[in-house]
């Protein structure tokens, strides 16, 4: 009996770490979302500024090669550089890593695994747009935008912490089976 109650002890202990572990990668996850929210929206803050008032010099502007402002009013700085320009869709990129940032914390409130893998796509398809940012920037705009690079960070350990969630909730699923 006393072996029995131990396995039970031991089942009960760890049944409780898996879901204390899913919370904290949620409370990261969310944590995260919100940097890249107030990275995106001090993005639209330069952007709007340096639109708007000629020879505004941004916080993240360092030095002739290193200015987020040029960057953030560069043609790719609105629909991605591939909308054209009398597109509804024609918005700041920032407006929709606002919207993105939104979806993920949103998602990141369940723990389900279809939800995750949705949230895993999203996730997946923001890194690919990183990417091919990061390529307009280093190639073809020869600068370096601090803010812009944040947010590469930022979809980094987004998609780093769901994989540890849909890791943690297939061993969850197993040991339920």
């Amino acid at each position: 009996m006393k072996v029995n109650s131990k396995t039970d002890d031991l089942t009960y202990i760890l049944n409780l770490c898996v879901p204390m572990a899913v919370q904290s990668v949620n409370r990261l996850l969310i944590l995260t979302g919100i940097m890249g929210i107030l990275i995106s929206t001090y993005t639209l803050y330069v952007e709007m500024a340096a639109e708007s008032r000629p020879g505004y010099k941004a916080f993240c502007d360092f030095a002739e090669h290193a200015s987020c402002s040029r960057v953030l009013t560069s043609e790719y700085s609105k629909g991605f550089g591939f909308l054209p320009e009398t597109s509804t869709f024609q918005l700041p990129n920032c407006i929709y890593g606002v919207l993105f940032y939104c979806i993920i914390i949103f998602l990141s409130t369940y723990d389900n695994v279809l939800v995750l893998r949705f949230q895993l796509l999203l996730e997946a398809s923001s890194l690919v747009t990183c990417i091919y940012l990061a390529y307009l920037l280093i190639f073809v705009l020869h600068d370096f935008c601090i803010v812009c690079v944040s947010t590469y960070v930022v979809n980094s350990c987004l998609g780093y912490l769901s994989l540890k969630k849909h890791a943690i909730l297939m061993k969850t699923k197993s040991k339920d089976q």
